[in-house]
């Protein structure tokens, strides 16, 4: 597949994939440097103070005038398209993934500067640490598991995963620390998504990571999606079954299901996981913080008001708790705990 909107500025050592409209975009790598994160409690103490202020700033200005800015900002700005029109539902998988790039990564053919200023705000750093996070829950609870069972499949699933970005980070995490754990082990991201084009997308980033040089070169990974609602959790149980029985799973969904999802949707996928998978099954998500941090996540600033549900930690470890899953490890960011779940 050719890019009509080619990347003209490619960086060193980052693989770039092509989204189904043609945009060619970079890989993430949360190990690379271009992508990493590393801040220390100041940078991040100064960063969540800096998203207060750009938070509370258009509500400062007069109805008609917000309307007006954020009309302009529409016509020049895709990521404000995308984040504007996730009011009432969800930011999609690709408009979630191209703020994850930050602002540096963006394709100059084709954003705007509002576009870099989206991608380089707290809020959209805040969003790649969340990426972060999962990636090294998800490789830090397999390692062991995986020298353990060493002819063991691998099958990652990823619940409202769009590209599936944090499972792919996680094998390329897991990869540069033990590779001898992934070499000839069968591998599978099962994505399990209403959407087509963040998996789309997600296969074609997978390719680029296997390619020479890439991250993943010759690495045996598959990449299957899967239409799912996870309002019918039947579904994932009924696919759990079919995977061979000694297979090593791990699920994660990554500002999807933990954070958008009711509380039935939530237990339901849980108790799913919890009767179907294997004893060893992990499952890592992001959960979307009760507090005032959580409730200015939900748009102010940005014009969207999407459909999160502002649980907190203590509420969503509840409803894991009654599905059979215990939070293991909780990272706590700005906006986000991000967690992880074993077997109780």
């Amino acid at each position: 597949m050719q890019p009509r909107i080619p990347e003209k500025d490619k960086r060193p050592n980052v693989c770039y994939a092509i989204t189904d409209d043609g945009l060619e975009l970079p890989v993430i790598d949360v190990t690379n440097p271009v992508f990493q994160i590393s801040l220390n409690a100041d940078e991040l103490d100064a960063q969540l103070h800096q998203f207060i202020r750009d938070a509370q700033g258009p509500e400062k200005v007069p109805p008609f005038l917000r309307g007006l800015l954020f009309a302009f900002m529409r016509r020049q700005s895709v990521l404000m398209r995308g984040l504007m029109g996730s009011d009432g539902t969800f930011l999609s998988g690709m408009n979630t993934y191209m703020i994850k790039l930050g602002a540096d990564n963006l394709n100059k053919s084709y954003f705007s500067a509002i576009d870099r200023t989206i991608a380089g705000s707290p809020a959209g750093l805040f969003m790649r640490l969340r990426l972060q996070d999962i990636a090294h829950l998800l490789s830090e609870a397999l390692i062991p598991i995986l020298d353990l069972r060493p002819s063991a499949a691998l099958h990652l699933l990823n619940i409202g995963g769009g590209s599936a970005i944090d499972s792919l980070n996680a094998l390329i995490v897991i990869y540069k620390r033990r590779a001898d754990l992934i070499d000839g082990r069968p591998i599978f991201i099962h994505v399990m998504d209403l959407n087509t084009v963040g998996p789309n997308f997600g296969a074609r980033a997978l390719a680029s990571l296997q390619s020479k040089s890439g991250p993943l070169q010759g690495a045996d990974i598959g990449f299957e999606h899967i239409p799912y609602n996870w309002s019918h959790s039947t579904a994932l149980r009924d696919f759990l079954k079919s995977l061979p029985r000694q297979s090593i799973i791990a699920a994660s969904s990554e500002g999807a299901l933990f954070e958008y999802g009711s509380d039935d949707e939530i237990t339901g996928n849980l108790q799913a996981l919890f009767e179907a998978a294997p004893a060893d099954t992990v499952v890592a998500g992001s959960v979307t913080r009760g507090d005032e941090l959580g409730l200015q996540l939900n748009g102010h600033g940005l014009g969207s008001r999407a459909a999160l549900q502002m649980r907190g930690l203590e509420a969503f470890t509840a409803l894991a708790n009654r599905a059979g899953w215990q939070i293991a490890k909780s990272v706590d960011r700005p906006l986000s705990h991000d967690v992880l779940m074993k077997n109780r």
